[in-house]
């Protein structure tokens, strides 16, 4: 569109200088100085002039035309290298998730095993979240699932001595930080927050396999422990 303007201006500009050309004449030039000069020599001079003019006329027309050519021919295009943002394979980061695969285990047969170390302290709280640190050992013949099916958790009973509360199954669970292979050991901070009146109990803590047994079931010892109970506000 713009090279269209650009020719469009140069032929008209051109088209107006050939018809100022055609109308000059002897008697009526732009320029009253080439008037009076050749009334003074006469048709000689008049015949040379045209001359002189027409070899004007044909000199400029090249002039224009590269001009012309020129001011219309393209600019030059640059190339310019684009990222695309493309990398290499090896250069990209992909995050997989994999899901844990697990031997079915028949835990009717299995091997049960666990131990524990630890204490249980003489005074705990009613009124807010007791933690007790534990270490624990699977020795079981197969890996504990920290979550699933099946999976083994921490829980623990308690037994009131001076005062008519307990509780077997229906306690708080702790989680393991992860799947237990036979052999490994790991730190549990057991959450008891489920004795909330003041006396004195026996706890016990005890590791089950959810939805099929409590592990003292299968005749593995627990950490027990008598301890006091009482408002930690008062």
């Amino acid at each position: 569109m713009i090279y269209y303007k650009i020719i469009n201006y140069h032929y008209i500009y051109f088209v107006s200088f050939i018809q100022k050309i055609k109308d000059l004449n002897y008697n009526n030039l732009p320029i009253s100085y080439w008037a009076i000069f050749n009334k003074k020599r006469g048709r000689t001079n008049m015949i040379f002039k045209t001359s002189q003019i027409k070899f004007l006329i044909i000199s400029m027309i090249p002039i224009l035309l590269i001009f012309i050519f020129t001011a219309c021919a393209p600019a030059s295009v640059e190339k310019i290298d684009v990222d695309t943002g493309e990398k290499e394979v090896d250069e990209v980061e992909e995050t997989e998730e994999f899901e844990e695969v697990f031997d079915v285990v028949d835990y009717e047969n299995a091997e049960i095993g666990a131990e524990m170390k630890g204490y249980i302290p003489s005074f705990l709280c009613t009124d807010s979240d007791n933690y007790i640190k534990i270490e624990i050992t699977n020795t079981s013949d197969f890996t504990w699932r920290s979550s699933g099916e099946n999976m083994v958790r921490i829980g623990y009973h308690f037994y009131g001595q001076d005062v008519d509360y307990s509780e077997y199954d229906k306690t708080t669970r702790t989680i393991l930080p992860g799947s237990l292979k036979p052999g490994e050991t790991a730190t549990v901070e057991v959450l008891v927050n489920d004795i909330t009146h003041k006396g004195f109990y026996v706890l016990q803590i005890d590791p089950v396999l959810e939805g099929l047994f409590w592990f003292s079931s299968k005749d593995i010892p627990m950490l027990e422990g008598r301890t006091y109970f009482s408002s930690c506000t008062d």
